[in-house]
Order: C-alpha cells, then sequence, then structure tokens
C-alpha cells in the first residue's frame, strides 16, 4: 500500500517538479550568463569589488523560487485530493491517518529537498567559477535559509488547502506569509541561526496533521 501511495503522489507532482527544475536551470543559466558579461566587461578585478565590497547581490533572481516551488508543488499535491474529496477517502484506509498524511507530505518533502540540493550544487559550482571560497560561503548563508523557506512553504501551503475551517484558514494564511518572509529579512544567518529556522520549518508539518484530522472528519 506504501509503494501504491507514493507512485499515486509521484504521479500528481512530476510535471510541477519538472516545471520547477526547468525554471531554476533557467534562473541559474540567467546568473552564469550575467557573471560572465560582468566579469567580460566590467573587468574580473572591478566585479570582484563590487561584489566583495559593495555586497552587489548578482543571485538575487533565485530569491523565491524555492517558495515558489514550494507552493506548487503543495496546490498539485492536495487541491485535487481536497476539492474532489479523495483526500477524505484516503484518510478511511485501514491506516492510521497520521501516517498517511506524513507519508504524503514526507514524499512531496523528500522531491523539494532533493530538488533544492541540485540547484544548491549548481549554484556553488556557477560561482566558484568566478569567485573564492569566501564568496561561496556568504551566498551559501543566504541562499540556505531560502531554500529552508521554500520546505516550510510548502508545509503550510499544505496545512492551509487541508484545512477545512475558514476561521483557521484565515488564521493560518496570514501567520505563513509572516513566518515565509523572516527567511528573507535576516541575512548572512548564522549557523546556529538556520539551524534554528530548519527546525521550525519541521515544527510546521504538525499543522498538517491538525487541518487532517479536521478535514477526515468534515468540521467546518
Amino acid at each position: 500500500m506504501y509503494s501504491a501511495l507514493l507512485y499515486k503522489e509521484w504521479l500528481k507532482i512530476r510535471w510541477a517538479l519538472l516545471g520547477m527544475a526547468l525554471l531554476s536551470l533557467l534562473t541559474l543559466t540567467y546568473i552564469a550568463l550575467n557573471l560572465a558579461y560582468y566579469t567580460e566587461f566590467m573587468t574580473a578585478k572591478g566585479f570582484w569589488g563590487n561584489v566583495i565590497l559593495l555586497g552587489f547581490p548578482f543571485y538575487t533572481e533565485m530569491e523565491y523560487i524555492p517558495v515558489l516551488t514550494g507552493i506548487v508543488i503543495a496546490i498539485v499535491q492536495f487541491a485535487p485530493e481536497t476539492n474532489q474529496s479523495r483526500l477524505k477517502l484516503t484518510l478511511h484506509l485501514p491506516v492510521e491517518e497520521n501516517k498517511l498524511l506524513l507519508q504524503m507530505t514526507s514524499f512531496g518533502f523528500m522531491l523539494l529537498l532533493f530538488l533544492f540540493a541540485i540547484i544548491t550544487l549548481l549554484l556553488l559550482i556557477i560561482i566558484g567559477i568566478y569567485f573564492p571560497s569566501e564568496v561561496i560561503t556568504n551566498v551559501l548563508n543566504i541562499w540556505l535559509p531560502w531554500s529552508v523557506g521554500g520546505l516550510a512553504a510548502y508545509f503550510l501551503t499544505v496545512a492551509v488547502i487541508v484545512e477545512p475551517i475558514w476561521v483557521r484558514r484565515l488564521i493560518l494564511i496570514p501567520f505563513a506569509l509572516g513566518f515565509i518572509d523572516v527567511f528573507f529579512d535576516i541575512f548572512n544567518q548564522s549557523f546556529q541561526l538556520i539551524l534554528f529556522l530548519v527546525t521550525f520549518s519541521l515544527l510546521t508539518s504538525t499543522l498538517v496533521l491538525f487541518s487532517g484530522y479536521h478535514f477526515k472528519r468534515g468540521i467546518k
């Protein structure tokens, strides 16, 4: 049953995941072309000065891609389930409901994690061609919270979609927006802060369980 469930989730997610992967690849290509252009026409020394001393943000095109990816995957995975009441049938299978929900969200989470890991590797390779390790570290300290924000956006969007009580939805939406905004307001985070953000992002998955509880019982 578990393998069948994962296959069903894969069929729902695959094209959206491929689309977001393609968007990410195109954005990375754009960044790489920009770096080549700036290095050629500003000279490497001048461009280095703008990046290292002035903090020129040459990679901001990637800023909202993780959050957008998390939201898109959550919508294609759970919106059809709730609109057509298929999720209620799934939750009545002879398996503990929390386990089912965790399996479904864990699958989406792992796919996002895999995609973000590939994007991170490609981004670091591109930056490593033009800059020393210090710049790579600074970019990584900013990119990682953006990626974690995408994971939080996934769990929070799922919680909003599954939640049948509109009053709770109206509470969840501003909470989700405020929580995700934290990942974009602070730059050059320390390892401890990034770990803190990761922990709280994973804890947002518990909101899905509360929404699933209400959905299965038809609470309005």
